[in-house]
């Protein structure tokens, strides 16, 4: 949690994508590992990269508090995004594999990592159990700046809830995203207060009000939880701890691995070298 609450640093010169003059280092740490999966995903499909980066992501997420404004909007539009073409890849599969009879299920069920819509299953899943624990009720005080994501992309998430609550059974429990009633009534909850405020019509307005309204958006997302038991179960449910088991010989792995990596970076042009 320090992390996220105390170490802050910048500027951040070598982040290409938006001028950081301060971050929290666990922001950072966010932001550095969702380039890690969008690059994984769309350039270069590393089963090994994308469980280690989602794994730490699943170690993290019960202590992501105090996100930096980017970060929290670029954590809500990448698991939107992931979602959204998983899905996508997963009705497509259905319906060529109907035809052809090709799955990319491994024998006992399990989605192949190795395969693109295992891939982004992978990280669906991950980044929804992030959010979940972003806006449970220890957290959600100290993520505002997810709580406003989370309304911004509000349309392509009930889209998404839309599409998973219309999807077969089977489909459903392959989907594995878990109950998502947590993120949707924080969603409507957040968004009734902004909305009765009519003049909360930037980005630092709409805070302010969730920042004065949170005592109610807690009490009403408490209720919908079933009571405080109930959602007190629903945070422990999402902890996991992931720990990395050494090879007897790693440098025989990892010495190939990260120049290939190093490789395809360079070649690719999606990273800034000095010639000299």
């Amino acid at each position: 949690p320090d992390a996220f609450r105390r170490s802050n640093i910048g500027p951040i010169k070598w982040y290409k994508e938006r001028h950081l003059r301060e971050i929290s280092l666990g922001s950072l740490l966010i932001l550095v590992l969702l380039r890690s999966l969008t690059l994984n995903l769309n350039r270069l499909h590393d089963a090994f990269l994308l469980s280690n980066c989602c794994a730490v992501l699943m170690n993290l997420s019960p202590h992501v508090v105090m996100l930096h404004d980017y970060a929290a909007m670029r954590l809500v539009s990448v698991a939107i995004s992931c979602v959204k073409k998983y899905i996508a890849l997963v009705e497509r599969e259905q319906r060529d594999g109907n035809q052809n009879g090709g799955s990319a299920l491994t024998s006992d069920g399990e989605e192949d990592l190795n395969t693109l819509v295992g891939m982004y299953g992978e990280v669906s899943r991950t980044l929804l159990n992030v959010l979940r624990h972003c806006v449970s009720a220890k957290n959600l005080e100290k993520n505002l700046h997810v709580v406003y994501a989370l309304v911004y992309h509000q349309v392509d998430f009930f889209r998404i809830v839309a599409s998973t609550n219309k999807a077969p059974k089977k489909t459903r429990k392959r989907f594995g995203f878990g109950k998502l009633t947590r993120l949707e009534q924080v969603i409507r909850g957040a968004d009734k207060l902004i909305q009765e405020h009519g003049d909360a019509r930037t980005a630092p307005k709409a805070m302010k009000v969730l920042q004065d309204g949170m005592e109610s958006l807690q009490a009403e997302t408490a209720s919908t939880d079933g009571g405080n038991n109930s959602a007190r179960q629903q945070d422990a449910d999402g902890d996991f701890t992931f720990t990395y088991e050494e090879e007897a010989d790693p440098e025989i792995f990892f010495i190939p691995y990260i120049w290939e990596v190093i490789v395809c970076c360079v070649t690719s042009s999606l990273m800034d070298w000095d010639a000299n």
